[in-house]
């Protein structure tokens, strides 16, 4: 007999829908979302501020709390309210920006409200995530390095929505997307292991590990789909709507 989940837990770009900032879900994954609500809490799980989900939380009409910012808030899916925060520690903050002097032009701060592109005379106060974008592997690898030892963070690779390119975010190192899934499943009243996970990216890797059935898209990089029960055909062949008709319907 198939288990019955209770929870789909989705990642946005490069699994609901395509990797740009305006890329909206497919008309079968719309239809497979709006089914799968008679069977289970489907909620996002995603590294995108709440301006740049709303538009999907709307059109795929999600009820469900929303993980944003890869776990450094959750909203309310209802009411978009904040019903949980984790920002960085302001030490943290001013240390991290010492460190990414070289990326300056590159790097995106995430405020509670919205983002904004660092200038010289910023001054951190409550920062949720910082991502710096347009890296290749060799300069996310170093950064990676020259952050290890700021322990009470977490930087993780991203795919950017730059082709050929990636990001790297920087939250607190109890905003991950693992520890959203956590708390989700506190507001939800179920258990982990009652959720199905989905995601393409280096940043899915520990949703993934928090759920009970793993899934990677088929255009998910090598270390998701090496921890994967299920590859699903990608995000191109409409994966979401796949999953939804195996695993819930």
């Amino acid at each position: 007999m198939k288990k019955k989940y209770k929870a789909l837990m989705l990642d946005l770009d490069g699994t609901t829908v395509h990797n740009n900032p305006t890329s909206m879900p497919s008309e079968s994954v719309i239809k497979a979302v709006l089914k799968a609500h008679k069977k289970l809490s489907v909620c996002l799980v995603t590294g995108r501020p709440l301006r740049r989900t709303e538009p999907i939380m709307d059109i795929l009409q999600i009820t469900a709390p929303t993980v944003l910012l890869g776990g450094s808030q959750i909203i309310a899916g209802e009411n978009r309210e904040y019903v949980y925060e984790r920002p960085l520690q302001k030490e943290d903050a001013t240390h991290i920006l010492k460190i990414l002097k070289p990326y300056h032009k590159q790097l995106l701060i995430d405020e509670r409200e919205g983002s904004l592109d660092y200038n010289p005379s910023y001054k951190p106060d409550v920062i949720f995530n910082m991502m710096v974008n347009h890296l290749t592997l060799q300069e996310a690898e170093n950064l990676l390095n020259s952050l290890s030892s700021i322990k009470t963070i977490e930087a993780v690779k991203v795919v950017s929505w730059a082709e050929g390119k990636i990001a790297l975010n920087i939250s607190h190192a109890l905003a991950t997307k693992q520890h959203g899934v956590f708390e989700m499943a506190k507001l939800l009243g179920i258990e982990t292991h009652e959720i199905i996970g989905v995601g393409d990216g280096y940043n899915d890797f520990p949703l993934l590990m928090a759920c009970g059935l793993k899934i990677a898209m088929g255009n998910a990089v090598a270390e998701i789909k090496a921890i994967a029960d299920y590859v699903a055909p990608s995000v191109d062949d409409d994966g979401v709507a796949d999953i939804i008709e195996k695993f819930v319907l």
